[in-house]
């Protein structure tokens, strides 16, 4: 592969899914991953808030970096420069491509409920291109596209994990429809991009089932809908629970703490 065809992605024949779908490159993607979560989650559990806000920092700009890299490089090897091709260039259209924006935006305004949906939406996008790439990993070579593709993935589902470990998301059920907003925004801006700036598209997965799933009759739609519904509560229920267990917990610790006060007091007593 020449110098042209890393950063043009010609000459890069691309792979049946039998020959990269979990094979050596795939594991070794889905490792990085983990270690990258484990690592950042161990030595900066116990950090002040500046040490992960620096971290957060370097990891939304390393995504900046790649989305604002890509886009130069796309057009300079353009080969046509109409409204309809730069637009497709500079535009965000992709889950994928708005969730690591929604990422670089929440990690460095801070804003609450930008993190919490970007939590819930980026494990959703990333999680998918972890187990199922369909881009990135299946080329011959790993030119910049392809690294671009993976890395970005990989890194935002290092913030996804973190943003919830270092606990910058918030899930309370008088706040869930805060998500749901922000996804109805999300695919409103889909809906603009397949509708009326490039009619006929499919951005998103918004027209066509992209896995040809047939329930019932029921639209793909209707299901994709009910599922984020069903995939976003999860979020909220999981940390109701464990608000829950934490309170007994608390409550067991301080019956135990009382009640040897009081066997303490009747041992005095006597």
């Amino acid at each position: 592969m020449s110098f042209s065809d890393f950063w043009t992605n010609n000459n890069n024949p691309s792979l049946p899914k039998e020959e990269y779908l979990y094979g050596t490159r795939h594991i070794v993607v889905l490792l990085i991953t983990m270690f990258l979560c484990c690592l950042f989650g161990s030595i900066f559990a116990k950090k002040s808030i500046k040490a992960k806000n620096i971290l957060m920092y370097v990891l939304a700009s390393i995504l900046l970096f790649f989305e604002i890299i890509s886009r130069i490089v796309n057009l300079i090897i353009a080969e046509s420069y109409s409204f309809s091709s730069v637009m497709k260039i500079l535009l965000p259209m992709h889950i994928c491509s708005v969730m690591v924006w929604i990422f670089i935006i929440a990690i460095f305004t801070q804003k609450r409920f930008l993190l919490t949906f970007s939590s819930i939406g980026g494990i959703m996008a990333t999680l998918v291109f972890l187990l199922f790439p369909a881009v990135g990993l299946n080329r011959t070579y790993m030119s910049f596209t392809c690294i671009y593709s993976t890395v970005s993935h990989m890194i935002g589902f290092v913030c996804a994990y973190l943003i919830i470990a270092f606990r910058y998301a918030k899930f309370e059920f008088k706040d869930i429809w805060k998500p749901f907003v922000c996804f109805a925004v999300m695919f409103a801006w889909g809906a603009l991009l397949n509708f009326v700036i490039f009619p006929g598209s499919d951005y998103m997965y918004m027209v066509n089932n992209p896995v040809d799933f047939d329930f019932w009759g029921i639209p793909y739609q209707v299901i994709a809908v009910a599922l984020i519904g069903i995939y976003t509560t999860i979020f909220y229920l999981i940390s109701y629970i464990c608000k829950i267990i934490k309170k007994k917990r608390i409550a067991v610790a301080n019956a135990r703490i009382n009640g040897k006060s009081v066997n303490e007091n009747s041992t005095l007593k006597k």
